[in-house]
């Protein structure tokens, strides 16, 4: 008796679950790597935090700047500039929702005053915990631990503060030493912005015919 030979399989020879149970598995490969160029490659967005009360000195360097960067400079659509003001903890739903913070602050790091610092990741999450910001309501430092806690806190963290000029009081203007300091601070924060690939555009001033209408 002659042994029957097998001949090879067709396509139409395989079964119709497994042609279709291979083609969605290489569907979804195909869909995965899609979605994670599309992540690699979509802006990050970005928040630019304001802390302190202007009521009160030097405290209110963080705000004074935020201020300054949104008057003079226009950021990419990725960039949200946020006055946090002294809400503290309730400020736990944008340090949630942002990849990269930048946070602006007068800080005592035990510096000369007016003296500007930089500092990033953990260590900037240390600074904000071990010298929080003296007047009432400057809990963002809770905010940032909440964040942390529920594994939503930003990818990326810098923290730019200014030390202030020792003790202030309510009503107080910014000291000489911290104000020289403002355009420096926005320099940082438009450094780590351009890193970041979110430059800020300089605003144009207005021609005088356009202010005349």
């Amino acid at each position: 008796m002659i042994p029957r030979l097998h001949r090879p399989h067709k396509i139409g020879d395989i079964p119709q679950a497994t042609r279709d149970g291979g083609a969605i598995r290489a569907f979804a490969r195909r869909a995965l790597a899609g979605l994670a160029n599309r992540q690699t490659l979509a802006p990050q967005r970005v928040v630019v935090l304001g802390l302190g009360n202007v009521q009160w000195g030097d405290a209110g360097v963080g705000v004074l700047a935020l201020e300054q960067l949104k008057t003079n400079w226009q950021c990419p659509a990725q960039v949200e500039l946020v006055e946090g003001g002294t809400r503290g903890r309730t400020l736990l739903p944008v340090v949630e929702s942002t990849q990269r913070l930048i946070v602006l602050t007068a800080l005592d790091f035990g510096l000369a005053p007016g003296a500007l610092r930089v500092v990033t990741g953990d260590a900037a999450a240390e600074h904000l915990y071990m010298r929080r910001p003296s007047r009432p309501g400057m809990g963002f430092a809770d905010a940032l631990a909440c964040a942390q806690l529920s594994g939503r806190s930003p990818r990326e963290f810098v923290l730019i503060g200014v030390q202030p000029h020792g003790s202030d009081c309510y009503g107080a203007s910014l000291s000489s030493t911290v104000r020289a300091q403002l355009d420096a601070t926005v320099e940082a924060a438009r450094g780590w912005l351009h890193r970041w690939r979110a430059a800020p555009l300089p605003r144009l001033a207005p021609s005088p015919s356009d202010m005349r209408g």
